[in-house]
């Protein structure tokens, strides 16, 4: 991947994990000691947002396809991959 493309899809990933994050930080409305706030919306909510993050999160792999090692082929890096790509790129110039 080339290295100017690698910070732009990391700011995208992290954009959208913010967003993500401040979804999931609606819970907090959720009190254990008043039945009154205790929404199953948003708990449903909740569980689809922290879904969605760890799709953001981790590789999307072809559930069929092998490589050549045995490894699932990836289909779109996730945040966790490309940071990891970022920082070998960044030790490989020093």
């Amino acid at each position: 991947m080339p290295k100017k493309s690698l910070p732009n899809k990391i700011s995208q990933k992290l954009e959208q994990l913010s967003k993500l994050l401040d979804n999931i930080d609606e819970v907090r409305i959720i009190n254990s000691d008043d039945p009154d706030t205790w929404d199953s919306d948003t708990l449903y909510n909740l569980v689809e947002n922290l879904k969605a993050t760890l799709q953001l999160l981790e590789d999307k792999e072809h559930p069929k396809e092998r490589d050549e090692f045995g490894e699932p082929v990836i289909l779109e890096a996730g945040l966790c991959s490309l940071v990891d790509e970022y920082h070998e790129d960044n030790e490989e110039d020093f």
